[in-house]
């Protein structure tokens, strides 16, 4: 059988102007390319092109007139080979050469819209006006793999998602994957602290009873038993992790969907946590931890695909110089371990799915490895 190679690169551009910082990416790319031309441009803008979006849109038109392009204005910062930047104006532009029909574009305005007839759609989404969990729910129905972000800005209308002919500002723009190799990762950015405690009783999105007792008192408990430094961690990072798949023997870093821990309900002494947990399920207390942040996303990696020609990153903007010491972490991880051409961005709250069903996640870098 004939193999089908893929080409890739990328490059992360700064400038503050659309046009120049377009044209040096696009430069290196075609140079890397060496005569090829790209059927796909991802795209992803630092917040600082909010009100120059279309100008971005336009210029990546112009250097790249034949590509399928989709992408969008990213607030927390973009991501590209060995590169974050958060606070400074830059363009980084990943182009591929890929089969016909490989890839298309995808415009979402309702959860409805996900085609039934994909496998992998990678999504840049606006959490004011797409339904996220209706849109998880019909591509865990139709089983589709949901990888991308909230890049939708911080405000209802801050959106900006580029297609080819426009920007969008509500809903989300994907990217359907039609090609064999494609593979979905999530890394957890929280360590589990204390141990496993069955929600006993719960309403709505209070945990009322952990293993038979109120939960702020296991809470206080398992804050009791920490060590100094971990219950450094606990007071400026505490959240609230309930196992994805019970039907594992034991649970670690990565089996947990981690979720924010709201606060205590003074009325009834439960934890309000961002999810909606129910009886039965198994809770675990997390804390935000980059040591922690930094031997998952090296696991995950290490069971990725050694081979893989490129690589898509939406990284929870609490990372970052938030969470690492070292500036660029996730990207250096990512380019000491696969070495490939990379973009991405800092995100609102990643998507990504665990154990065969899509989630919202956070702290979390959720990444699309793509075939060579």
């Amino acid at each position: 059988m004939l193999r089908v190679v893929h080409h890739y690169a990328s490059h992360l551009a700064h400038h503050a102007d659309a046009d120049v910082a377009v044209d040096v990416a696009a430069d290196h790319i075609e140079l890397e390319l060496r005569g090829l031309v790209p059927s796909l441009v991802i795209v992803a803008a630092s917040d600082h092109f909010r009100d120059e979006a279309d100008a971005v849109r336009r210029a990546v038109v112009r250097r790249f007139p034949a590509a399928t392009i989709a992408g969008a204005v990213i607030p927390g910062g973009v991501i590209g080979v060995r590169e974050e930047t958060e606070r400074q104006p830059a363009i980084s532009l990943l182009a591929a050469v890929l089969p016909e029909g490989a890839a298309a574009v995808v415009e979402l305005e309702h959860p409805e819209e996900v085609p039934d007839d994909a496998d992998t759609l990678v999504v840049f989404a606006d959490p004011f006006t797409l339904d996220a969990e209706r849109l998880l729910d019909r591509a865990d129905r139709l089983g589709v793999d949901i990888v991308g972000g909230f890049t939708g800005g911080h405000v209802p209308g801050g959106a900006r998602l580029l297609t080819r002919d426009a920007v969008r500002t509500a809903g989300a723009v994907a990217i359907r994957f039609d090609l064999p190799g494609v593979a979905a990762l999530v890394s957890q950015g929280a360590r589990p602290i204390g141990g496993d405690l069955v929600i006993t009783a719960a309403e709505g999105n209070v945990v009322l009873e952990l293993a038979g007792k109120p939960a702020a008192e296991q809470l206080h408990a398992v804050l009791g038993a920490l060590s100094p430094d971990d219950l450094h961690l606990a007071r400026t990072g505490l959240m609230a992790g309930i196992v994805i798949d019970e039907n594992r023997p034991e649970y670690d870093v990565g089996d947990f969907l981690v979720r924010g821990l709201l606060g205590v309900a003074a009325d009834s002494g439960g934890l309000a946590v961002a999810a909606e947990p129910r009886v039965g399920q198994t809770f675990r207390f997390h804390v935000r931890d980059g040591d922690g942040a930094d031997a998952d996303l090296r696991r995950v990696l290490a069971t990725a695909d050694r081979s893989a020609g490129a690589a898509l990153i939406f990284a929870c903007n609490g990372r970052g110089r938030h969470m690492f010491e070292a500036p660029h972490h996730d990207a250096n991880v990512v380019g000491e371990l696969l070495d490939v051409p990379l973009i991405g961005g800092f995100c609102q709250g990643e998507l990504g799915p665990v154990a065969g069903a899509n989630h919202v996640h956070a702290f979390t870098a959720t990444m699309l490895t793509l075939p060579v």
